[in-house]
């Protein structure tokens, strides 16, 4: 089921949001639909200078990658990540949902996206960067979300997803089932 996202086309410093289409002359874009089979006729995208595929899309692929957090989404959840806001309305449709804390590292992702992705009352947003955020104390959450792209090249995403893991599992709220995901898991 994918899940479409209303953005508008802008550029803010190294970020864009672009809409894609079959017709898109990007090549890596055009491998992207290809390797996934994708036959949509257009997709919001999030584009980061420098980064030779989209950061996300509206897809099924993306939608497909989010499949952890559609099924363990519950009470208090923390997304590490903005994006184009396209796991938002499932998180609004989940009833069991009580409240969702968005941290995004970027102000100029902020400025394009968070004005026009959906949103309810339960959403929370936090200018940090994920990885280095210093959690205020008695935070806790049900279910995290590790929607980031690994910024240090020099660890690998085994190693990342164990940093991102022992940085986070004391602010789950269950400690025998700590519930930390990252995309595409």
């Amino acid at each position: 089921m994918r899940i479409e996202v209303d953005i508008p086309e802008g550029i803010l410093g190294d970020y864009e949001v672009a809409h894609y289409t079959s017709e898109t002359t990007d090549n890596m874009w055009q491998i992207y639909l290809d390797m996934k089979n994708e036959i949509h006729d257009s997709h919001t995208v999030l584009l980061k200078e420098g980064c030779t595929m989209p950061i996300m899309q509206d897809s099924q692929a993306e939608y497909d990658e989010h499949q952890w957090l559609w099924t363990h989404a519950t009470g208090d959840v923390l997304i590490g990540g903005l994006g184009i806001g396209m796991c938002h309305q499932p998180l609004i449709d989940n009833p069991d949902v009580t409240s969702v804390t968005v941290v995004e590292i970027s102000q100029d992702v902020v400025d394009l996206v968070w004005e026009h992705c959906a949103k309810d009352d339960r959403f929370t947003l936090v200018l940090e960067d994920f990885e280095n955020w210093e959690v205020p104390d008695g935070m806790e959450w049900d279910v995290i979300w590790a929607d980031t792209w690994l910024i240090d090249n020099s660890i690998d995403n085994y190693d990342y997803k164990t940093l991102i893991r022992n940085k986070y599992h004391t602010h789950c709220k269950d400690q025998t089932t700590v519930r930390v995901g990252f995309w595409g898991d």
